[in-house]
């Protein structure tokens, strides 16, 4: 394995106070060495400049040096932090931008918005959206074709998601998780993961229609929803993290999106409190969720609650 070489012209712009002092003691030298050939007096006094207007001009010189040195030097760090800034902000962006829209992004990387280090406890919405026969899908089509219609399937969601100012946490294979409030925080978070929820739908219904047109197999899903407190923050090793949220609300998510039937968007009673009066939904009572210990009171919406009047 080749070994990175340290780059020279970095090193070099490292010391350039030195370099300045050193090219100020070069001058000293030849001035002196020139002074011997030009006068016949004393060769120790021509060397170190016993004429006081001599040494006077001398240690000017050896300042003016000095001060260019640190001067460039100096600039030559602050090109560095800014370099270093610029780098910086651009991977925050880049890694950003897959998870928030683009004006959040740019947000976060501009300070507007902070993103905790650290874990936060909060109250948020979880919405979780799995295919539906994603086995069958991928036993009768080639693995590179699969890849393809997943890729576009999530162009669509993914339009969606943005649109309602969620962040998108992971994508596991053909399952999607979104939250919204964090950690970016809005009064109406509930509402807007149901609503994108429903557009969800509406947009896999227009995808699924252009797919049959050019033979690709139908798509169907199902939607969990879940808000209550939970703790979200960075998620990882020293080496690789991501921002993610953790709690009994991320697994209710879970647990209603694995009951849900295709095109079933069940959402939690706690979540159900909060949007009741925009949408319409059939309650289904208590319901043994997959992996959950006490059963879950769900809700199936069915869509927008009409404008009263």
């Amino acid at each position: 394995m080749a070994m990175n070489m340290p780059d020279r012209s970095v090193r070099l712009t490292d010391h350039m106070m030195l370099i300045g002092f050193t090219l100020a003691v070069v001058y000293w030298i030849l001035d002196s060495i020139l002074s011997i050939f030009t006068s016949y007096g004393n060769l120790l006094e021509q060397l170190l400049g016993v004429n006081l207007d001599e040494v006077w001009t001398r240690i000017v010189v050896l300042c003016l040096f000095a001060i260019f040195g640190s001067h460039a030097q100096y600039t030559i760090n602050e090109r560095k932090k800014a370099e270093a800034k610029l780098e910086r902000d651009a991977a925050t962006r880049e890694r950003f931008q897959r998870l928030l829209s683009p004006d959040l992004a740019e947000r976060v990387v501009s300070g507007e918005l902070k993103v905790e280090k650290g874990g936060k406890d909060r109250v948020a919405t979880v919405l979780f959206v799995d295919i539906r026969g994603f086995s069958t899908i991928s036993e009768n089509n080639r693995a590179s074709e699969v890849l393809r219609l997943l890729n576009e399937y999530y162009e669509v969601l993914v339009e969606v998601v943005f649109r309602h100012e969620g962040t998108v946490d992971k994508f596991i294979g053909d399952e999607m998780m979104v939250i919204w409030g964090a950690p970016v925080v809005h009064d109406d978070d509930p509402h807007r993961a149901v609503m994108a929820a429903l557009e969800m739908k509406s947009a896999l219904a227009e995808f699924n229609r252009k797919s049959l047109i050019t033979g690709q197999p139908e798509i169907k899903f199902g939607i969990g929803i879940s808000t209550g407190n939970l703790v979200a923050g960075y998620i990882g090793s020293s080496h690789t993290m991501s921002y993610s949220v953790i709690g009994d609300t991320v697994n209710t998510a879970a647990r209603l999106c694995s009951s849900a039937q295709s095109d079933q968007i069940l959402i939690s009673e706690n979540t159900w409190n909060q949007v009741k009066n925009g949408f319409d939904a059939n309650p289904l009572g208590k319901i043994h969720a997959k992996g959950k210990f006490k059963p879950v009171n769900a809700f199936a919406v069915t869509g927008v609650k009409p404008l009263a009047g």
